[in-house]
This record gives structure tokens, C-alpha cells and sequence, in this order.
């Protein structure tokens, strides 16, 4: 399965239908102002998904084409979190690779600090589609924020999948097929700080919260109950 298929089951898109991505005229016109042809992966990419909102903006942020462009040290900058603390980008140097690894700047333009995001930029669309999918991107969603007990992640490493090659030490993700996720935050004695879950699909989701006890910080389908 391809990343870009992994993304389309997980957000449970008709993958017949191709009405996510911008026109090519659209990515030339960018690639003459910037004087460079995009790395095909994150070419692809904005061709095929990336007007979709629920994937790149649902917390995390995916620039427009009109967007991208470099930081002051020459990395072509293409996402943003959500309030700006953390911006990714793809070494200068490296834009001629197809798949190039993706930098994350934990500091400023002035005193940057980067950090190896992801080794490949389809993997860190893969990891940016799962985290906002949790946050919100995904239909039904759900986090916690207390310590999770030991019990429960030997169930969540019994029943599901660990995506190891977009995990860190203070992050680990586990899926069933890329039908839906989970997300935990590692500290630094290994304690799991807090987990994250979604899934478009309601009967996986109420799985979930069924097989995982957890005392919920936020349930997505509980907005739901208070309109009535």
C-alpha cells in the first residue's frame, strides 16, 4: 500500500474520485517563480491531496503553492503547526532527491534549531495526515491527557500495528490497516502521557473507546449529544 492509499483508507476517500489536488498549471507557475522543480513526492502530493482540509489543515498546517517558499537558510518551507512554533521544510540541498527527508525548526528564522522530522517527505505527510486526523481531521476523534496505565498499552501493542518508521521516543503510533490510529505521547521515564484515536468510521471508533479504558479527556461524538 502506498502512502498516498494509506492516507485515502484512513480518511475513507473514494479514491476513484480525484478532486483533492491543485492543477499543474498552478504548481509550474510556483516552481518558475522559485526557479526549481519541487521533489516528486511532494509534487505528487499537492496533486492529488493536499486541498483536502481535513488531512492538512485540521490542526497542523499544509502552505498553498503560492505559500512555499525558503527560510532564511534556505530550506523550502511547506508546513506549519498550528500556532507557529514549529515550522517544516526540506534542505536546499537535498530538493533534487525525489523523496527528500523533512526538517522540522524548533527555534526561530534568526536562531533556527532543526530536526529530523520524518527520513522521507511521504512519511512526514503520512505523520502530519495521522495527527490531524486525531486532532480533529478525522470525523470521530478522542484524547486523554492522564497518565495511561500499563495494561492498556500492552493491549493497544497486542491488537495494533506499530507504524515504527514514523515513530520517535516520544511518539508512538499504532494502526489497524489504516483503518484507524492511535497516538501516544512518551515521556521521558517512558511514562505515556497522554494518547490520541480517530477513525471515520463510527463502529471502529466505538470499538475503540470500548477495548481502551480510559478516562477521556474530549470524545468527539459527545459534541454531538450536547446539541440536543
Amino acid at each position: 500500500m502506498t502512502i498516498s492509499q494509506k492516507i485515502t483508507q484512513l480518511y475513507n476517500l473514494d479514491e476513484s474520485i480525484n478532486s483533492f489536488g491543485y492543477e499543474e498549471v498552478e504548481l509550474a507557475e510556483v516552481e518558475r517563480g522559485l526557479e526549481l522543480n519541487l521533489p516528486e513526492k511532494l509534487r505528487a502530493y499537492y496533486l492529488t491531496l493536499a486541498k483536502n482540509t481535513s488531512i492538512n489543515n485540521a490542526h497542523n498546517n499544509l502552505f498553498k503553492p503560492t505559500e512555499i517558499g525558503f527560510s532564511n537558510d534556505m530550506y523550502l518551507m511547506f508546513y506549519e503547526e498550528n500556532q507557529s512554533v514549529v515550522n517544516w521544510g526540506i534542505k536546499h540541498t537535498d530538493l533534487q532527491l525525489n523523496n527528500p527527508p523533512v526538517w522540522g525548526n524548533y527555534g526561530s528564522n534568526e536562531l533556527p534549531d532543526w530536526q529530523l522530522e520524518a527520513n522521507t517527505t511521504e512519511l512526514f505527510l503520512l505523520l502530519m495526515a495521522i495527527v490531524n486526523g486525531t486532532l480533529g481531521g478525522l470525523k470521530y476523534n478522542a484524547n486523554s491527557f492522564e497518565i495511561i496505565q500499563p495494561e492498556v498499552i500492552k493491549t493497544i501493542k497486542m491488537s495494533w500495528t506499530e507504524i515504527e518508521e514514523i515513530n520517535w521516543s516520544n511518539q508512538k503510533i499504532y494502526t489497524n490497516d489504516f483503518k484507524e490510529v492511535i497516538s501516544l505521547s512518551i515521556d521521558e521515564k517512558e511514562n505515556c502521557t497522554a494518547i490520541f484515536i480517530g477513525t471515520n468510521n463510527k463502529h471502529r471508533f466505538d470499538n475503540l473507546i470500548d477495548s481502551l479504558k480510559i478516562k477521556w479527556s474530549y470524545i468527539s461524538t459527545e459534541d454531538d449529544e450536547d446539541v440536543y
